[in-house]
């Protein structure tokens, strides 16, 4: 494959005197640079028309999607794949679909039941209503139904008595505006599970997440304060680790489990699947990340490193997989070229 012509969607911050953007951006330009294609960086924040003309006057090969993003609600993230289906432009990751199914996630909790993948057991607050898939026990952990990037996660958010509960769910329904999705705390260890490709999808090595330098009485929750609180102390004592010491079968039911979630979403490419592992050795799927973080100390990146994957390789992979696609089905990329392999036992 010859170098491609390819557009960096992402989303960018306008103030009055600059423009800024996530540092990701400039990162996958220089490996696509380094690799042999040709980026163009396409910065859109709520101009519909805008993004439609830079593409349409581009005229990309390619688009390498990396938009979160779009007129300041994260859930419009589907609908921009939904232009680039529209307008016939390949591109990588997950499409308008599974963007759609692992957004809510009280749907993602349903599609996964129906799948037969373990998850904790739910129930949704919405203001007025509430519907319950099981008898729960405390603790239990609150989070916004819709969202990104941990937000609405924090210390507080896993409670253990009912008064804590009632608490944390008017909060996610007075700050975010949004349906509070309650569902059991899994006591253990947690892992991210990083998914690559679709014709078979490739689980890559595992990632636990260390939090045994949390002090006392921390809840071991990679929430948004250890992400993005520079200032916190959680921010400095959750790190990112390959997981050396797991038995082969146990090994083998992570990656199991994180493939059957991924096929069960829809979700395209590369995914991130963020896991439990209880007590006795059962793997909970927490949440199913399509289009995951990408900077090069990331989860993600990290993994592919540890499959032998230097983070050029790995965003080469990454054009290549959308390609291929792109190529055997049709640029549009229809239902059938978006649905990964069904994994095999």
């Amino acid at each position: 494959m010859e170098g491609l012509n390819v557009a960096v969607l992402f989303y960018e911050e306008r103030l009055p005197d600059r423009t800024e953007h996530d540092e990701v951006v400039d990162q996958i330009a220089a490996a696509l640079w380094a690799v042999g294609h040709r980026p163009t960086l396409v910065g859109v924040q709520n101009d519909l028309a805008e993004l439609v003309s830079r593409l349409r006057e581009l005229k990309p090969d390619l688009v390498f999607n990396v938009c979160e993003t779009f007129g300041g609600r994260d859930t419009n993230e589907g609908n921009v794949t939904a232009v680039l289906v529209l307008l016939n432009l390949p591109y990588t990751g997950t499409g308008p679909v599974g963007m759609a199914l692992r957004q809510d996630k009280a749907v993602t909790k349903k599609l996964l039941q129906f799948h037969e993948v373990r998850c904790p057991r739910f129930a949704i607050f919405d203001v007025g209503e509430l519907e319950l898939t099981g008898r729960m026990r405390f603790p239990l952990i609150v989070k916004p139904m819709r969202g990104d990037a941990s937000a609405g996660v924090d210390d507080s958010s896993v409670v253990r008595d009912y008064g804590s509960l009632t608490e944390r769910v008017a909060v996610i329904h007075r700050d975010f505006a949004d349906a509070a999705l309650v569902e059991e705390f899994i006591e253990g260890r947690e892992f991210y599970v990083g998914v690559l490709g679709n014709e078979p999808p490739e689980a890559l090595p595992i990632v636990e997440m260390d939090f045994t330098k949390l002090p006392p009485g921390f809840p071991h929750v990679y929430g948004w304060r250890a992400k993005f609180d520079h200032s916190s102390e959680q921010y400095d004592s959750v790190n990112a680790i390959i997981a050396t010491d797991l038995a082969p079968e146990v090994r083998h039911r992570l990656s199991t489990a994180a493939l059957e979630a991924v096929f069960a979403l829809q979700v395209r490419d590369y995914a991130r699947v963020d896991m439990r592992l209880a007590g006795d050795g059962t793997p909970y799927v927490i949440e199913v990340n399509a289009n995951p973080y990408l900077e090069q100390t990331s989860a993600f990146a990290f993994a592919a490193l540890q499959a032998g994957m230097g983070y050029n390789t790995l965003i080469k992979r990454l054009v290549d997989i959308a390609w291929k696609c792109s190529q055997e089905r049709g640029a549009a990329k229809d239902l059938a070229c978006r649905l990964p392999a069904r994994p095999t036992a």
